[in-house]
C-alpha cells in the first residue's frame, strides 16, 4: 500500500522513483548505524560470540537462517541477529570469528566499500579463518550473451523476456548492484585486504563442512560465482 502511494506520488511530482527508493534505503542505513553505536549492542555481540563454540557469521542474511550462525543485515527482522550498516566496520571483536559467509551480497557494495568490507572481515576472522563469497557471475552472463547461448539464459534467468534483459538485471538489479565481480577481481581485493589466498569453488564444495550452506536450486547455481578466501595462520 505504502509502496503504491509512493509510486503514485513520484509519477505525479515527476521525482524519479529510484531517487526516492535510494533515500528510503539510506534512512534505513542511518537507523542501523545509530543502533550499532549503542554500547549495549556491541556488548550483546561480544557476549553472543563468546558463548558460541565456533562463531560463524552470515553477512546480508536477509530472511535466511542457519543453526549456529549469526545473521547480520541492515534491517530488523526475526533472522537478523546483528543490525548494522555493512559499509562500515562491524561490531565483532578482532580475531573472534571462525567462518564468514555471504551469498549475493558483496555486489551491493561499490568497489571502495567492498574493499573496506573485506578488510573488516579479515580483521574479525581468527587466523586461518575462511570467508566464503557467492556473487552473481556477471562476466559469465556477458560471455553467454555474446555466444548467443539461449539455453544458458533459460537455466540461469528464465524470467527474462530477452537475453539482454537478463544481462542488464544481473549487472544492475534496479540500481542496487554496485559492482561487477569475477574471480581475478575478488582475488586481488582479498589479497589487498590482507587475506593469504583465494580459490574459485563451486556450489556446496567447500573443504569446510560448516561452509556448505549455499542455496542449491539449479537457477541460483547457474548464475553464481563461488570463491573462498582464507586469512593467514
Amino acid at each position: 500500500m505504502i509502496r503504491n502511494l509512493l509510486k503514485r506520488a513520484c509519477d505525479i511530482s515527476g521525482v524519479p522513483r529510484y531517487w526516492v527508493l535510494s533515500c528510503i534505503d539510506e534512512f534505513g542505513m542511518f537507523k542501523a548505524r545509530l543502533y550499532n553505536c549503542l554500547s549495549f549492542q556491541r556488548l550483546r555481540v561480544k557476549r553472543r560470540v563468546r558463548r558460541t563454540n565456533q562463531p560463524k557469521v552470515i553477512f546480508g542474511c536477509g530472511m535466511t537462517s542457519y543453526d549456529d550462525w549469526i545473521g547480520v543485515d541492515c534491517f530488523f527482522a526475526p533472522h537478523v541477529d546483528v543490525v548494522t550498516d555493512l559499509r562500515r566496520s562491524s561490531p565483532f571483536p578482532d580475531s573472534s570469528v571462525n567462518f564468514c559467509f555471504s551469498e549475493h551480497f558483496l555486489e551491493h557494495l561499490n568497489p571502495e566499500e567492498g574493499c573496506r568490507h573485506l578488510e573488516d572481515v579479515c580483521r574479525i576472522l581468527k587466523p586461518g579463518g575462511v570467508y566464503r563469497v557467492v556473487v552473481p557471475h556477471a562476466v559469465r552472463f556477458m560471455k553467454k550473451y555474446i555466444e548467443k547461448d539461449d539455453a544458458f539464459f533459460e537455466r540461469a534467468f528464465p524470467w527474462a523476456d530477452e537475453n539482454i534483459d537478463a544481462v542488464y538485471s544481473i549487472l544492475n538489479w534496479g540500481g542496487r548492484h554496485r559492482n561487477i565481480l569475477d574471480f581475478p577481481t575478488l582475488e586481488r581485493m582479498a589479497k589487498q585486504a590482507g587475506f593469504e589466498s583465494a580459490i574459485e569453488s563451486s556450489a556446496q564444495s567447500s573443504e569446510e563442512l560448516a561452509l556448505r550452506i549455499d542455496i542449491t536450486n539449479p537457477q541460483r547455481v547457474e548464475e553464481s560465482l563461488y570463491v573462498e578466501i582464507r586469512k593467514r595462520n
